[in-house]
Order: C-alpha cells, then sequence, then structure tokens
C-alpha cells in the first residue's frame, strides 16, 4: 500500500514512475509443491525466449519480450528490443514468484505468478548489458536485502561483479545505482548464495581466460562472507580455491588456441555442503567444509551423477603436448541436481558456445527434450534442498 501511494502522490506532482505493484506467495507454492518436477529453460532466438516446463518438455510458462505490455524506461525499452539473442542465464527467485535472467540485452527480474494475470511477466528490475563493464554478462544471483549480484564476465583486472538494489518497490530506471563493485575474480561464469555460510560463491579464473595476460589462468572459486549489518559482501576476508591445474583449450579449438580452460556452472549437491562445478574440460566436485577439491572428471559422475553420459561422439583431440585426449563431459554450460536424484544438463555441441537439447537423468536413465533448441542453460525451477535462495 505505501509503494503504492508513492506512486500516486509522484504522478500528482508531474514526476513519471515506472512502479510495479508486489505480490504475494501463491496456493503453488504450499509445502508439499515438488520444485524440481519444474524446470527453466532459456533459448536463443529471435525473439530469445524463456520457458518453465515439466520433464517431459511440456511448457507451463513463457516470457518473450513481446510479453512486455507495461511501459519501461527509454533505455531498457531499447535493450530489451535489440538485436541480441540471448537467454544466458536463468534462475529460481522470491520463492518461485520470480525469474532471474539474462535476455536479449538485460540483466533482470520478471514475476512468475501465473495464478495472478495482473502481475505476472512484469519486469520488477532491470539494468542494460550495453556497457563496458556487462556487455558479456553470463550469470546472476539474488542475495539478502533484496539485492541482485550481477557477475560482469570480462577479462580485465576491473572486471568481477556488481551488486544492485533489486526492490520491487524501487521504479525501474536506465541507470539503477551501483551498491558495490567487487573486482577481480575474472571470467566469471557461476554464482550461488550459501544460506548456511552466509555467503556468495562465485567461479570464474583467476587470470585473463583469453590469454591477454600471457601467464595461465586458473578455474577458481572465491567466497565472499555477507555483511549482514552493512548489507555488503566482504573481499578482504573472501575465501580464494583454484583448479590445480590450467590448461589450454587446444584439444577443442586447435594449435595455438590462447584460452585457457574455465569454470562454467557452479552447482549445489542437495542437502550436503558441497559444489560441484563443470571446467570446460570436465568436472570438479568441492567441499566447503575441507576447502578443498575432492573428486575430479570421472569420479565425479561416478559419485553424483550416475547416468551422465557424453551427447556427442566427437569430443576428443590433441592438446598442447600433442596428446590425444578423449573429453566426455567438456562443455558442460549448465547443470542441476534434485534432491530425488535426477539431474540435467546441457552439453554444447563440440567446437560450439551451446547445445540443442537438455539431458534429462531419472533412475540412472538419460532422455533428451527441449530437442532442436539452441540452448545454454536448463535449471530446476525450485529451491535445492539446503540451499534455499534469499526471500525478496
Amino acid at each position: 500500500m505505501l509503494g503504492r501511494l508513492i506512486g500516486w502522490v509522484l504522478l500528482l506532482f508531474g514526476f513519471e514512475i515506472w512502479y510495479i505493484p508486489l505480490i504475494q506467495p501463491q496456493e503453488r507454492l504450499r509445502p508439499d509443491h515438488r520444485p524440481w518436477q519444474d524446470i527453466i529453460t532459456g533459448l536463443y532466438g529471435v525473439p530469445p525466449l524463456l520457458k518453465i516446463h515439466d520433464r517431459d518438455g511440456d511448457v507451463k510458462w513463457s516470457f518473450t519480450r513481446k510479453d512486455v505490455t507495461h511501459n519501461l524506461p527509454p533505455g531498457l525499452q531499447k535493450c530489451l528490443y535489440s538485436n541480441a539473442n540471448d537467454a544466458t542465464e536463468v534462475k529460481w527467485m522470491n520463492n518461485g514468484t520470480s525469474v532471474g535472467a539474462i535476455y536479449s540485452d538485460l540483466a533482470l527480474v520478471i514475476n512468475y505468478t501465473p495464478d495472478n494475470p495482473g502481475t505476472d511477466k512484469l519486469i520488477t528490475f532491470a539494468v542494460c548489458l550495453d556497457t563496458v563493464l556487462l556487455r558479456n554478462a553470463h550469470t546472476v544471483e539474488p542475495l539478502p536485502g533484496q539485492r541482485f549480484a550481477i557477475a560482469t564476465t570480462g577479462q580485465r583486472p576491473w572486471d568481477g561483479i556488481l551488486v544492485y538494489n533489486a526492490s520491487a518497490g524501487n521504479a525501474l530506471t536506465d541507470d539503477p545505482p551501483i551498491i558495490q563493485n567487487i573486482t577481480g575474480l575474472r571470467a566469471i561464469h557461476g554464482m550461488i548464495w550459501d544460506e548456511q555460510g552466509q555467503m556468495l560463491w562465485a567461479a570464474g579464473t583467476d587470470a585473463a581466460a583469453d590469454g591477454s595476460d600471457l601467464i595461465s589462468a586458473y578455474g577458481t572459486i572465491v567466497g565472499y562472507p555477507w555483511n549482514a549489518t552493512t548489507g555488503l559482501l566482504n573481499k578482504d576476508n573472501r575465501k580464494i580455491y583454484k583448479i590445480p591445474e590450467a590448461y589450454h583449450l587446444m584439444t577443442e579449438w586447435g594449435q595455438g588456441y590462447p584460452w585457457w580452460a574455465g569454470l562454467h556452472d557452479l552447482v549445489p549437491v542437495p542437502n550436503q555442503r558441497k559444489f560441484l562445478v563443470s571446467e570446460d574440460r570436465g568436472l570438479h566436485a568441492f567441499d566447503i567444509e575441507l576447502g578443498q577439491f575432492t573428486e575430479h572428471y570421472e569420479n565425479v559422475t561416478d559419485r553424483y551423477m550416475q547416468g551422465f553420459e557424453c551427447t556427442t561422439d566427437d569430443r576428443y583431440g590433441y592438446n598442447s603436448d600433442g596428446e590425444w585426449q578423449e573429453l566426455p563431459q567438456s562443455d558442460l554450460k549448465s547443470f542441476s541436481l534434485a534432491s530425488d536424484g535426477s539431474f540435467i544438463y546441457v552439453q554444447s555441441l563440440w567446437k560450439k558456445f551451446r547445445g540443442f537439447h537438455t539431458s534429462l537423468v531419472v533412475n540412472g536413465k538419460r532422455r533428451k527434450i527441449n530437442i532442436g533448441d539452441e540452448i545454454y542453460r536448463s535449471r530446476w525451477y525450485g529451491d535445492i534442498d539446503g540451499w534455499p535462495k534469499p526471500k525478496f
């Protein structure tokens, strides 16, 4: 009520405001709802598409820019209708009433309230990515206090994480203020909030992944403690863990290719203090309590992802030392584990940047859904047990 009253007062005095009403939890979010039945997927295209579907691929909800019927500030409107065809990130937020996404040329939060058409598909926060820092952003993550973290995913020392106030009570603006700018971690592709540890974890590289620093770049996980008093992340007390070895990506992309293997998705193991992380070559497991990587490659799939299958039969070649390699776990752009033991993943085509289906594994058996769609990420649309996201 207060937000609505403020909006009317501003209108009476001639101030233009883009007001989005607050929403309440819905019946579909009752405790016995099984969120890992629902999957959210981003499809590259013109326009790009976000969709929530079941395990058979049947669509329950979708979003494109044509669904945006409320007024946006001119800069956001321009970025929404840019030539970008991206649907790079898709995440559950706000107890299932919002979607966090990178869509077209925007990082944004969208209402997911199919039971309430009046608020469904409204954009409640957005920032344009057509800037020096954000134009390559690959991932987002909600933080406490209605904060919203966006990884810049660049290669320079000033790249890292930008934090915004994403309260739905705020007016949409072309230039939302940056609350915090955390630099130093390059090429961030994955972030996850750790409620138990009160920390934001991010996965990237310690140096430029594109080779421009002329030094080896190691896949790196960093934990930034949350200060509930200041509402800020603490860079000074961050925790840093590196993959033991650095690798050039010549096996896939050919001799002389300058890029180093980087990290793509950072995924919690349900009800455990562990992460799995996908690197360009394969999978690694990280134990938070031990502070170390514990399993690698096939040992990870044997323990946590039984039924994983390589999606193509061409993932091999010679590495920088002239040695023949087979990389069946390479290029997992996204994967997601459910509490019932099932999991999903998207593996890009060899020498491509995206996949063309989502793999769903149930009881150790894999099948394809979303066949023919150009996909970067599919995720379970629900809180992972033991890893709840902050409520806005």
